[in-house]
């Protein structure tokens, strides 16, 4: 066996014999030990340095600063180190160890900008079993920024969500619900940092149709209010998040709910339309536009309904005119919300080919009452004649008189009215006076209307009168 094998056999030797040997002689020895360690610690109580680490600093009298607003603090936390007991160390922890910084110690005036930068002193507390020893800043930078209010501003007023599901009534068509808001609400003056409000361009509510439960639904038709928060936003409709946002309510009155029901809408379109200053024009109901009409009403009212009729649908005098507000036709049994009493058509409206006639129709008198004599009359009247062109082409003159009653008219000279007839027509034209300035300054009279098969044409006239001369017979006596 070498030196060095003889070596580390003699050392494995003895730590055998250290730990097999007097194992509880041993073991005694060191509790006694620990016993008479924890002796003098606690009668000498050794002193060592704790550090507390990411203290916040918190804010002293910040309600001296009604006018502005602390929106940054750099360090924002800082690190303490206390001397102590070391059986107090278990002690030393955020909580018993607070920074502050004191704001009645700032002084800021209008003249100031409106955003500043001030250096205050940072104030450590510790517990009284405590040495302060060091504090990783002595000071703290604050930016303060001016707080302003701001000008009453209309909010728009959007909903979204469902209202619950539908109901139904009686095997009939289903019902709905829906959500009728107020278009608009003031949002009362809001207090906030000066750059937030200056941004503030525009603000918007929010109902949550969701919110609304079956409980709600049973007192349709209703009208609700609820307080909402605003959200306010800049020029470019992006959200301001600031402060201003956390407590800005606003309470939105008129929120209607009301019950309403789909039916089929069956329309009436008139071929040629007769009233004045639109014969010519024709209408056709763009495909699709529409099939089904909404109607608000009760439960019991709106399940009488299945289907509803329009008044005849007729264009109006413009081209460019596509939608056209159309009365529906409510059975008498019937109660709906009037202001649903009608519905917009999607039309497409064309303009006819017309052409115009002008001609001159001799002028046929009665007798006159007996003694009384005609000495002076007008032959005939001018009469212009329009029509799509081709009920023109079938038109003719020839079916139109222009009479004159003489009876019961005294002497003088004067002006009778006449009476248009066509093919059997009698048109007393003083029933049916339209008066327009023409270009010429002088009153034209226009009538339109339909003959018996079915034609459509327009009457325009200078005069709805006749000029005469009557005169009283003269009986010669002989003597």
């Amino acid at each position: 066996m070498t030196k060095r094998q003889k070596f580390f056999s003699a050392l494995g030797t003895f730590f055998k014999n250290v730990f097999s040997k007097n194992i509880p002689l041993k073991i005694i020895a060191l509790v006694f030990a620990l016993l008479l360690w924890g002796y003098v610690l606690s009668e000498e109580k050794p002193k060592y340095v704790k550090r507390v680490y990411d203290v916040n600093i918190e804010y002293l009298n910040e309600n001296r600063l009604k006018e502005w607003e602390v929106v940054k603090i750099e360090p924002s936390a800082v690190d303490v180190s206390i001397e102590a007991g070391i059986d107090m160390h278990s002690m030393l922890d955020k909580q018993r160890v607070k920074c502050y910084v004191d704001l009645g110690s700032v002084s800021l005036t209008d003249q100031d900008p409106d955003r500043k930068t001030v250096e205050i002193s940072v104030i450590t507390n510790i517990p009284d079993y405590g040495v302060l020893k060091d504090v990783s800043s002595g000071s703290a930078k604050l930016t303060f920024e001016r707080v302003k209010s701001s000008d009453k501003l209309t909010a728009t007023v959007r909903t979204e969500g469902k209202l619950p599901e539908i109901v139904k009534t009686n095997d009939t068509l289903p019902e709905y619900f829906e959500c009728i808001p107020p278009k608009k609400v003031t949002v009362p003056s809001v207090t906030g940092l000066k750059s937030d409000i200056d941004l503030i361009s525009g603000a918007e509510v929010t109902i949550d149709l969701s919110s609304f439960d079956n409980d709600d639904l049973s007192m349709v038709p209703g009208v609700y209010s609820v307080i909402l928060p605003v959200t306010f936003k800049d020029a470019n409709g992006k959200v301001i998040e600031s402060s201003i946002t956390k407590d800005a309510k606003v309470t939105v009155d008129g929120i209607e709910i009301r019950r309403y029901k789909e039916v089929p809408i069956v329309l009436d379109v008139s071929e040629d339309a007769i009233d004045t200053d639109v014969y010519e024009y024709s209408c056709v109901i763009e495909k699709g536009q529409p099939t089904m009409v909404r109607i608000y009403g009760d439960a019991a009212e709106l399940a009488k309904i299945t289907k509803i009729e329009t008044e005849t649908i007729t264009p109006r005098s413009g081209e460019s005119d596509r939608t056209i507000p159309v009365a529906l036709v409510i059975p008498e049994d019937v109660r709906i919300k009037a202001d649903q009493e009608s519905t917009n058509v999607e039309v497409t409206v064309t303009k006819r080919q017309v052409s115009d006639q002008e001609f001159e129709i001799p002028v046929k008198y009665s007798d006159t009452d007996a003694g009384i004599t005609l000495t002076d009359k007008t032959e005939s009247i001018r009469i212009k004649v329009s029509g799509l062109a081709d009920t023109m082409q079938v038109f003719n003159q020839n079916w139109f008189t222009a009479s004159v009653d003489l009876k019961y008219h005294g002497e003088g000279k004067q002006r009778i009215p006449f009476t248009l007839r066509c093919k059997g027509i009698d048109m007393h034209i003083e029933s049916y006076l339209v008066q327009e300035q023409s270009e010429d300054g002088e009153p034209t009279i226009r009538i339109t209307f339909v003959t018996k098969e079915g034609l459509t044409y327009l009457i325009e006239l200078e005069e709805n009168t006749v000029e005469v001369v009557l005169n009283a017979v003269q009986n010669d006596t002989a003597h």
